[in-house]
């Protein structure tokens, strides 16, 4: 990339700075050189220079392996989404605030809406709100979901083909789907016009919080077939979210993050083709929810080594020619586990860096966390500050007016080499213990995630790691600000009473049946050559008005598991 000359020429300034170093910082000054390192342990130096990328082939924005960008034209062609997942309450309560984020500036792809909701813990646990298991959580972090009027209550305003909809179900998603390809029947759609994503990531719950994993064995069956069913039927759905956001609030490193994804992805890939599918048939509906933290350069470093792993893993590895299949579309939750609640107006200043390195690395779309989502769920301010950050990059600053402006940067192009090769060693790490999906059921996964989030309670309780207004430069005086409140009670009770309704006005015996269908489907998916004989089922249990309680149920009760403990 440099000539020999421009490469001897760096060699004596190095030593100028390097005799400068010496005799002024260190004898005269008598300056004790810190040592830096990433957060995935590479050593920062103080200055790089060409020698640290002189082997380097240049690269352009658009061409393989898409490094600098999947465009030739990034942002000045399209921003980027603005989307924010949120959720809470009753259907009404959430339908209320997704207008709002709207009205505000929330936006998918040109002008086409995006809904982005949570769901409560009940609905990510297959548990309706009638159930015991459920008591004290309905409504809370998230909207209620159990019935197909639940859906209609949620996304009745929406021309449906012309709306994005994207959940964050994770185990209880096959369920979740079939009862929205039902409801958008009833309204007349097929399944190839609708557009939106699973999050069909049934093992990130277990390994993330303290609940037990449930069928573990059947987690990666479960998850082929919603990509199978997705290929054959959605046409526009991305079926799968590789999502590292999880793994990331866990405190894992960008690298590890990044090695464990893509390890996800080879296995999933690997299914797919069990399953009969050609990957340039799949691999192109993957999405993603990529974690951005505060080491400023290593995450925009990520998001490009991100970008150029996907690209020769899946031309070099399983063959992919489309380039839709080699170009990963990244979006970028920012990261919860950076958010305080001290000092919370700080925040602002943490989401703001983290949108700036997110549109300096190229991301396709992202969800902004508001100041105050360490205290509680968003208020509407907060919300509305968040999407303002966006706003404020997008138009005043001229950041978005180059492609990969900080492309040929010494240091980040370093650093984007170093982190592909620290990605690497972890991905080779969990291969040697056969796969992501091995990796759950030995518990190796797990052990990971704990011992990265005990390291770093650990440099906080220290004082090695400084977080500002946790454990340096705290403030004594009580602080207040206004924490949302979600009245639990009234919305369980009004759950539980439309459930009710719903379970008295449709034909139990056409329940049974339905569900003793999926049953026997769910024995019958033995191997994932057999991927695409649940999902029928499913959507005809969801005819049926079967609740997603009742489907989670049927299939955890033949894989020979508990759903969850109380």
């Amino acid at each position: 990339m440099f000539s020999r000359k421009t490469l001897d020429k760096v060699n004596e300034m190095m030593k100028d700075w390097e005799r400068e170093v010496k005799d002024v910082y260190e004898e005269k000054l008598k300056f004790e050189s810190p040592q830096y390192s990433s957060e995935s342990g590479i050593p920062v130096k103080y200055v790089y220079t060409p020698k640290d990328i002189q082997d380097k082939e240049p690269e352009m924005p658009g061409a393989f392996p898409y490094t600098r960008g999947n465009r030739a034209l990034g942002y000045q062609y399209m921003p980027w989404m603005i989307q924010l997942l949120h959720g809470y309450g009753t259907g009404e309560e959430t339908r209320e605030r997704t207008k709002y984020l709207i009205r505000e500036g929330m936006k998918g792809y040109g002008k086409t809406p995006a809904v982005l909701f949570a769901v409560d813990t009940p609905t990510h646990c297959g548990f309706d709100p009638d159930n015991p298991k459920a008591r004290g959580m309905v409504g809370l972090g998230g909207v209620n979901i159990s019935t197909l009027d639940d859906i209609d209550t949620l996304l009745k305003d929406y021309d449906l083909p012309k709306t994005r909809v994207a959940d964050n179900i994770r185990f209880t998603c096959l369920p979740f789907l079939a009862m929205y390809l039902v409801y958008a029947e009833g309204k007349g759609h097929r399944p190839q016009e609708l557009n939106g994503q699973s999050q069909n990531g049934l093992g990130n719950r277990c390994l993330t919080t303290n609940l037990p994993s449930p069928m573990p064995d059947a987690q990666y069956k479960l998850e082929i077939e919603l990509i199978k069913y997705s290929c054959k039927n959605i046409k526009r759905w991305n079926h799968t979210n590789l999502c590292g956001y999880v793994f990331g609030e866990m405190n894992v490193t960008p690298a590890q993050e990044l090695g464990i994804v893509m390890s996800k992805a080879i296995d999933l890939v690997e299914g797919g083709i069990k399953a009969g599918l050609r990957p340039d048939e799949f691999v192109s509906r993957f999405s993603s929810q990529v974690h951005l933290g505060m080491d400023f350069f290593e995450e925009i470093a990520k998001l490009r080594a991100w970008r150029r792993m996907w690209a020769r893993i899946m031309k070099g590895r399983f063959g992919c020619k489309d380039p839709k299949s080699l170009q990963y579309r990244i979006h970028v939750h920012t990261a919860g586990s950076s958010l305080t609640s001290q000092q919370p107006l700080n925040n602002i200043t943490r989401a703001t860096l983290q949108v700036l390195a997110c549109v300096l690395g190229g991301v396709q779309s992202m969800h902004t966390n508001s100041y105050d989502e360490a205290i509680g769920l968003p208020s509407e301010e907060a919300v509305r500050t968040a999407i303002r950050i966006n706003q404020i990059v997008l138009y005043e600053t001229g950041i978005p007016h180059v492609t990969d402006p900080l492309g040929g940067s010494y240091y980040l192009e370093y650093m984007t080499d170093k982190l592909e090769e620290e990605a690497e060693k972890v991905m080779s790490e969990i291969e040697s213990k056969g796969g992501y999906f091995e990796c759950i059921k030995n518990g190796w996964l797990r052990q990971l995630l704990e011992k990265q989030s005990i390291k770093w309670r650990q440099e906080v309780d220290g004082g090695e790691r400084v977080v500002v207004g946790l454990n340096k430069f705290k403030i004594y005086e009580e602080e207040e600000v206004p924490a949302f409140t979600v009245y639990q009670p009234e919305v369980e009770e009004e759950a539980k009473e439309k459930l009710k309704k719903w379970k008295a006005n449709r034909d139990n015996s056409k329940v049974r049946d339905s569900l003793e269908k999926v049953k026997d489907a769910m024995s019958d998916y033995d191997s994932v050559e057999k991927a695409g004989i649940l999902m029928p089922e499913l959507i005809k249990a969801a005819r049926a008005k079967c609740t997603l309680g009742e489907m989670m149920d049927a299939i955890v009760e033949v894989s020979g598991g508990r759903l969850y403990s109380t």
